[in-house]
């Protein structure tokens, strides 16, 4: 009995030992769960501090860029002003050493060190964190004017070219936005959009009545194809749009030459350098004896009696206040062939920018220099918009950037006219001057139309670079190496892309020699 109770007694004694063992062990452990509950407190106090002195650190950097200073005293000056306008500390944070001062290439490098009392190291060893954070800014010496000339050509849809230069263009808008962003010069970045085919688009309505549009029919080009027995006849052709009762969509046409490769100022004074607007004019109602196609824009009876004359008949007047055959499209009536979008003068409006690229549609013939001379519009200072600052202007750059996938081409029809209307007018207007000096005429072979607009490409860039504009030229898996090899600024300022999928890394590396040679100078 008596031995029954002892070990009964021994059983207790050793379940209170083993419960209080666990009590120990629960106690001791409590030290390192507070360590590491209270460590974490920290990290998150840390990261928070680090983000708000990174924020901080970035605005007062750009702020000090912007000033004048150039010292690296002022500089600090003027950096840690703005520092502590923008950074609000606790009592538990102290704002350690900091440092403001001029690069190598005249960027601002800032860096600021902070100091924070942790829980941990303040009970243990009575020290501080310390948090460090580092900003640069580019101090452009340059702004710079671009230009992106797309071809939105009815090639374009073949395969995922046009999705694809969608992509890589509104990334290389975003590029610059970015290099804007950082540049202390405001709006250090302008970028104007020209789509092009076998014509250009401006805003039909904005410019309806601009002076630089021919008003009154006085350009040479305007009456060619108002054709009498006799010669032709005068027609104002927003007139004609108004009687038609359709609008000008705003496509305009190539200037007479030598204006088509210059950027001489339009004006009433000098009716040739006017903008003529695009007008396609209506065709005779029935095919011509000895031609295989027929006449494809016929949209108003001829009202022309019994002449069997077709230029008369297409030349006439009068006819355009008769019925339409159809809706007036711009696949059929007087705006046929101008189906592309619209143009986009020199703006800081990069959302805009972009928008106005992820509409664009391809439709029509190649003609590439009247989308280059309309790129040298958007940057020229003369006109017809004026937007570009004068050349030669100290710390300023004009761009050009032209993509295309095809060669330069005038469509060809065995009609009399020898063709469809487009930018250049009729190839009989005799409007393309060759390398010889003639007139390109009926007759002459898809080749050497080719080569006559490549002439008068060639001719553009030249004038252009003469001006100081660097151009970089990207050719899309067809098309001429050539000659847009020799468009281009150099050699490297060409792109000869055989897949459209690589065109975002090609607008990339022109987006990165862009702000490395001119906006991080």
């Amino acid at each position: 009995m008596r031995t029954s109770r002892f070990a009964d007694i021994g059983r207790i004694l050793r379940r209170f030992d083993d419960r209080g063992n666990v009590a120990i062990v629960a106690a001791l452990a409590m030290g390192p769960i507070c360590v590491a509950g209270l460590g974490a407190v920290d990290l998150a106090r840390a990261t928070t501090a680090k983000a708000e002195l990174q924020d901080a650190l970035d605005a007062a950097a750009l702020g000090a860029a912007r000033t004048p200073a150039t010292t690296n005293a002022d500089l600090k000056a003027a950096g840690d002003r703005f520092l502590s306008q923008n950074l609000s500390l606790s009592d538990d944070f102290a704002l350690g050493a900091t440092d403001f001062k001029a690069g190598e290439n005249g960027n601002v490098i800032a860096t600021a060190e902070l100091k924070v009392r942790p829980f941990i190291a303040g009970m243990l060893s009575n020290g501080e964190m310390s948090i460090v954070a580092t900003s640069e800014v580019v101090r452009a010496s340059v702004k710079v004017e671009i230009a992106l000339v797309l071809d939105t050509t009815g090639s374009m849809n073949t395969g995922s070219k046009l999705a694809d230069m969608k992509r890589a263009a509104k990334d290389f808008v975003t590029k610059m936005e970015e290099a804007a962003n950082k540049s202390v010069e405001p709006n250090a970045v302008k970028i104007s959009l020209v789509p092009f085919s076998n014509t250009v688009r401006v805003d039909g309505t904005a410019y309806l009545n601009s002076p630089w549009i021919d008003q009154a029919g006085a350009s040479p080009i305007n009456d060619e194809i108002f054709t009498t027995a006799t010669g032709t006849q005068h027609a104002n052709r927003l007139t004609l749009f108004a009687t038609l009762g359709t609008p000008w969509r705003g496509c305009v046409e190539m200037r007479k030459a030598p204006y088509d490769v210059q950027d001489t100022a339009p004006s009433t004074g000098t009716p040739a350098t006017l903008y003529t607007p695009y007008f396609a004019p209506d065709e005779p109602d029935s095919k011509t004896t000895g031609y295989s196609d027929n006449f494809e824009n016929n949209y108003v009876p001829d009202n022309t009696g019994s002449t069997t004359n077709w230029r008369v008949k297409q030349g006439a007047i009068n006819k355009y206040g008769g019925t339409k055959r159809g809706s007036m499209t711009t696949t059929f009536g007087p705006n046929r062939g101008c189906g592309l979008s619209k143009m986009r003068r020199l703006s800081t409006d990069f959302r805009g920018i972009r928008d106005d690229i992820d509409a664009l549609v391809a439709d029509g013939n190649t003609n590439i220099p009247i989308g280059m001379s309309w790129g040298w519009n958007t940057l020229s200072p003369q006109g017809p918009f004026a937007d570009g600052v004068a050349y030669n202007t100290p710390k300023h750059q004009k761009i050009v950037i032209l993509m295309t996938d095809g060669q330069n081409t005038m469509a060809q029809r065995d009609t009399p006219n020898d063709g469809t209307y487009s930018g250049t007018g009729y190839i009989w207007q005799n409007r393309l001057i060759r390398s010889n000096g003639q007139a390109l005429t009926n007759g002459a072979t898809s080749t050497t139309r080719t080569e006559t607009l490549d002439y008068r490409l060639s001719l553009l860039c030249t004038n252009m670079k003469a001006k100081d504009i660097e151009i970089y030229t990207i050719r899309v898996e067809a098309g001429s190496s050539t000659l847009l090899q020799n468009c281009a600024t150099s050699r490297d300022n060409f792109y000869n892309v055989t897949d459209s999928s690589t065109l975002t890394a090609v607008f990339q590396s022109i987006a990165g020699q862009i702000a490395a040679l001119h906006l991080s100078r």
